[in-house]
């Protein structure tokens, strides 16, 4: 007759194998938090950078509006001294024509 040994090696290869099942698992369980702290830390830096292009765009509008109100101001400017020079103009030709009309 064969000796059985009473399921002793049996038991080991089960332990064993529950281990590794453990072990993998423990090892899966790490992969999956480690790829969700990538995924995470992805998402964070994503909606940084899309928070750093909108303020960008807010400075570049800012800067244009500016640029625009200076363009204005000069245009305003430039339009008065324009006018000015207009009516100097005509009150010189009114003086000379005053005068003429005196001393005729």
């Amino acid at each position: 007759m064969a000796r059985r040994g009473g399921g002793f090696k049996t038991a080991v290869k089960v332990f064993k194998a529950i281990d590794r099942a453990n072990k993998q698992a423990i090892r899966d369980t790490e992969r999956r938090e480690k790829a969700r702290q990538r995924a995470d830390a992805q998402a964070i830096r994503s909606h940084e950078k899309s928070l750093r292009e909108a303020q960008r765009e807010q400075q570049k509008q800012a800067r244009l509006h500016k640029t625009a109100k200076k363009q204005a101001l000069k245009d305003a400017l430039e339009d008065a001294k324009e006018e000015y020079n207009d009516r100097c103009e005509e009150r010189a030709v009114l003086r000379k024509q005053f005068i003429k009309e005196v001393l005729k």
